[in-house]
């Protein structure tokens, strides 16, 4: 019987894997080891380079303090720095030259920044040295050469008309935006805006102002102010057809040169809180805008005003056009921008604009009627319309809507002039009523609307054709008792329908087309009158003021009926109601 053999051998071939997976675990522990290592270093290096980075930076600053203190007069600029210690790290800052040229050029700066052996040095390229103290100047459209009236307003209902030549600015939620450009290139390179501490609060470093005459209902609205992406032309239009510059669509008159997209940034560069009053002054802070103006890092295209959060009526404000306009206190009512400054040594800031216009220049004043009303002679209803009084009415007639002059109608306004010194010379006087519509006429007829100088006082009144018959109508020139008390004298049905000089004064034109009179297919827009003669008149003292008649040529002409907004229209935002245009040295 034979013995059994033993596996010896079996126990050598156990032992292989073990021995191998623990050579695999200590390679990898090594390369773990490695590693840890190297990120170790390389993130001490990282630190090592952030902190030298960190003193450049800090050396940068401490340089450029040290010259700004020495300022215009400084000499002595350190072109070398003793090593510095900056928390463990050092740097050495110096200028590229030890004082300023006669071209007041600008300077460079270095600094390099050391730790733990790393280094890193820093530039700073046109560091300009600036005057101690900071410059105000007011600019506004039309000054260092910017074209005078450089402002309009766009009109999304008349998409394809300029306003350029406006006396207004108009914004609205629904249909008016506006905008702004004003000319900084006078202001030496290296200008900069800055906001100021009066003491109280910090004020801004540039500040638009514009003069509010008229509002709309808002509440908890804004009007935010929008860098412009693109060049474009004010024009001189007011609204007429063969635009010359910006409408709705364009930038500029060519139907092509279409606004690109988006029309203005889409972040509001400064944003006020909507007024809701009239003949006060808005603020936008634009130092912001005025920055990157000056710098080059946006292009000057200026401000495109949009309102916002809120439903915001129909707003005016003076446009740069209204040279002679002035505030409740007696001062320039156009747009200005004011910027304080920090200006480059050796250089001086533009002339600053001034708040009254020059004496030599001719003034122009946009009067509004202080009283206006229609009087009909209609002697039908209960009571007859024609002892009615419609002085609170927001339109008034002038024409003849039937066959019998006992319908005739004949509006009535005045203008205060007592505001023009005694002894000015009117260069012009332009009275402007906007028409709204015509009824009752062919495309045939032509339409004279002839005014007259009144000759008698009369009341505006307080009445809207019903209620207490206290003003004018067309027998009497105020309040009535049985409704002959002072009554007019002259023609017309019942011997009423105004007083008037004998001497036609002038004869309505169509503003756009300047055609007289009223051309056949005209329906709607501004009407004017030369009444030059006439407001010299009152202003000398040579005629009362007792306003004017305005009246068709009836029964000359086929019949008519035109309506005519009146001062207490709020419609386009109060921007059409009557006004007497007077420019006057």
């Amino acid at each position: 019987m034979s013995a059994a053999l033993r596996p010896v051998r079996a126990a050598g071939f156990t032992l292989l894997p073990v021995i191998l997976a623990m050579s695999l675990i200590a390679a990898i522990a090594f390369l773990l080891n490695r590693d840890n290592g190297v990120n170790a270093r390389m993130i001490a290096n990282r630190s090592d380079l952030d902190r030298a980075r960190y003193a450049a930076e800090a050396g940068l600053q401490a340089v450029n303090f040290v010259i700004q203190g020495m300022g215009c007069t400084g000499t002595n600029y350190p072109t070398s720095s003793p090593v510095t210690n900056f928390f463990g790290a050092t740097y050495s800052a110096y200028a590229s030259r030890a004082s300023l040229t006669s071209s007041n050029a600008p300077i460079t700066l270095y600094s390099t920044g050391s730790y733990n052996g790393t280094s890193v040095t820093l530039t700073r390229n046109t560091v300009y040295v600036y005057q101690s103290s900071r410059t105000t100047t007011v600019v506004r459209p039309g000054q260092s050469g910017q074209p005078a009236g450089y402002d309009t307003y766009l009109d999304s209902g008349s998409p394809d008309r300029n306003f350029g030549g406006d006396s207004i600015l108009k914004v609205s939620s629904s249909i008016y935006q506006s905008l702004l450009k004003f000319d900084l290139s006078a202001f030496p390179i290296g200008s900069r805006a800055i906001p100021w501490y009066d003491g109280t609060t910090l004020q801004p470093g540039a500040k638009l102002s514009l003069y509010q005459t008229d509002n709309g209902p808002a509440t908890s609205a804004r009007v935010n102010a929008q860098l412009i992406t693109h060049n474009w032309v004010a024009g001189t239009g007011s609204g007429g057809t063969n635009p010359d510059g910006a409408t709705w669509f364009t930038y500029d008159v060519n139907a092509t040169l279409v606004w690109p997209s988006p029309r203005y940034a889409p972040v509001p560069v400064a944003s006020t809180p909507y007024i809701n009053a009239r003949n006060v002054w808005v603020d936008w802070d634009l130092t912001n805008a005025a920055a990157a103006w000056m710098s080059g890092v946006y292009p000057p295209n200026g401000i495109w005003l949009v309102a916002s959060d809120a439903t915001v009526g129909n707003t005016a404000w003076v446009s740069s056009n209204n040279t002679g306009a002035m505030d409740t206190s007696g001062k320039r009512a156009q747009p200005k921008l004011t910027l304080t400054t920090l200006l480059p040594c050796g250089t001086t800031a533009p002339p600053s604009a001034s708040d009254t216009a020059p004496a030599s220049a001719p003034t122009t004043v946009t009067l509004a009627a202080v009283a206006d009303t229609y009087i009909t002679a209609d002697t039908s209803g209960t009571p007859p319309y024609y002892v009615r009084n419609y002085g609170i009415d927001t339109n008034m007639y002038v024409g003849n809507v039937g066959s019998s002059p006992n319908i005739e109608q004949r509006l009535l306004l005045k203008f205060d002039l007592s505001g023009i010194p005694t002894g000015s010379i009117i260069t012009s006087a332009t009275l402007r009523l906007y028409v709204n519509q015509i009824t009752g006429y062919s495309s045939s007829t032509t339409k004279t609307l002839d005014a007259y100088a009144l000759t008698e006082w009369w009341a505006e009144g307080t009445s809207q054709s019903s209620g207490s018959i206290c003003g004018a109508t067309w027998i009497s020139r105020d309040c009535q008792t049985g409704y002959m008390w002072s009554t007019w004298t002259g023609p017309g049905p019942t011997g009423g329908g105004g007083t008037y000089g004998s001497s036609l004064i002038a004869t309505g034109c169509e503003e756009s087309s300047g055609a007289c009179p009223l051309p056949f297919g005209f329906g709607s827009g501004w009407v004017t009158w030369d009444l030059t003669a006439l407001a010299q008149g009152w202003v000398d003292g040579v005629m009362v003021n007792n306003g004017l008649l305005v009246k068709s040529r009836y029964p000359g002409e086929s019949s008519y009926s035109v309506k005519l907004v009146t001062d207490e229209n709020n419609s386009a935002g109060g921007s059409h109601r009557p006004q007497l245009v007077v420019v006057y040295q």
